[in-house]
Parts: structure tokens; sequence; C-alpha cells
């Protein structure tokens, strides 16, 4: 008796792992780079839906529905008090590709007659653009290349110097902007583990909202 009720029971387990089986696979994660913190795959209308995100020195950006301030605090859409901020995606498609971006400020303004001038002068150099994709492709990964080179980019209404990088497999690529508003500096790493001809849409929304409507004051 004991013995068929041992190997009832070694029966029921047996089938209970073969059913989880199939599902600890398909939850495999695609890439090996880091999740993005809370990137998690939840219904369409338990996302955060846009916010608007302030930061330091007037900056003001539109975060898109399912994209949060990491350590927002008591606030999600205030980070003024910090200079460097990292908004992450928690979109179903975000689970796989781990979007993030991380914006940053300068502590003073940047010389110029006006901002077209200040923006075009940024990296005007050659060794100025030299040390800046230098710098892009260590930020991508051991092996990244340039997938598009630095240049001006529309985001919106507003110019940005802008070049992206290519990773090595299972790694993100990135996007990498500068602008400069209302005479005052503002940059932008954004990452993605997305490999098709497609990628940065959301953070191009993101940053083409990117505006200073109290620049003046803020000055």
């Amino acid at each position: 008796m004991n013995d068929a009720l041992r190997r009832g029971r070694a029966a029921l387990l047996l089938a209970c792992l073969l059913a989880v089986a199939p599902a600890r696979a398909e939850d495999a994660p695609e890439t090996t780079a880091d999740p993005a913190p809370g990137a998690v795959a939840t219904p369409e209308d338990a996302l955060p839906g846009p916010t608007v995100l302030r930061l330091d020195q007037g900056f003001v950006l539109d975060l898109p529905a399912g994209w949060v301030l990491e350590e927002a605090d008591d606030d999600p859409g205030d980070a003024t008090g910090r200079r460097v901020v990292r908004v992450v995606c928690q979109t179903p498609a975000c689970a796989r590709t781990q979007e993030t971006c991380t914006l940053r400020l300068r502590t003073g303004p940047v010389e110029g007659a006006d901002d077209a001038a200040r923006l075009a002068g940024l990296h005007a150099a050659p060794l100025s653009r030299y040390f800046r994709l230098r710098a892009v492709l260590k930020s991508t990964s051991p092996g990244a290349s340039i997938r598009r080179p630095i240049a001006p980019e529309r985001f919106g209404p507003r110019d940005w110097i802008a070049v992206e990088t290519e990773a090595a497999p299972r790694l993100k690529s990135g996007l990498f902007a500068e602008t400069v508003i209302g005479g005052r500096y503002l940059g932008a790493i954004c990452k993605t583990c997305e490999t098709g001809p497609v990628r940065h849409k959301s953070a191009r929304a993101l940053l083409a909202s990117a505006r200073r409507p109290a620049w003046s004051a803020a000055r």
C-alpha cells in the first residue's frame, strides 16, 4: 500500500514538472544584457500613462506611456535636484528591448551667440568629434561600431547633435544626442536591445518633447 502511494506521488510530481517546463523555457531572456529596472510584461491598461517630467533649469519633457522616472520618490514627474536622471520603459515590448534613457544637464550655460551657434560649437573641432565618437563607443560595449555618424538631427521642433552605435550581438545599442535650449545643455543616452531597422522610436519622441518654458527665469 505504501509503495503504491509513493508511486502515485512520484507520478504526480513528474506531471507537474513536465507542465511547468515549457513555461520556463518561454520565459528565458532573449538577451544577455541586464534587464531594465521594472521592465515587466504588464497589461496595457495597467501601464503608467504619459507623464510630464520636470528637470532642473526649467527643462520639461513628456514621458511616453509606459515610461517611468527611476527613483521617483513621491512625485513620478519631478526630477529636480539632480543633474543626471534615468527613465526606463515598462511596456510589454520593453520586457524584450529593455529601453532606457539617461538625461544629463550641465551646471553652467553654454557659450555662444544663440542656441544654433552653441549647438554647432559643441563638436565643431575635429578633436572634439573624435573624443565624442570614442566616448560613445566605449559607453556602448566592447566591439561596438558607429551605425549613424555624428551629425545634426531634427527631433520634433528642435535640432540635436546625434550619433547611433551598433552593439555587439546580444548587447544594447545606443542613441547619443545633445541639444541646447535657452543657453542650457541637455544630453541623452538612450539604449535598446532592439536590432531591427527601426530603433529608439519612443526615445526620439521623448527627446522631441524637450522644452524650457521657464528658461528665462531659470537661466
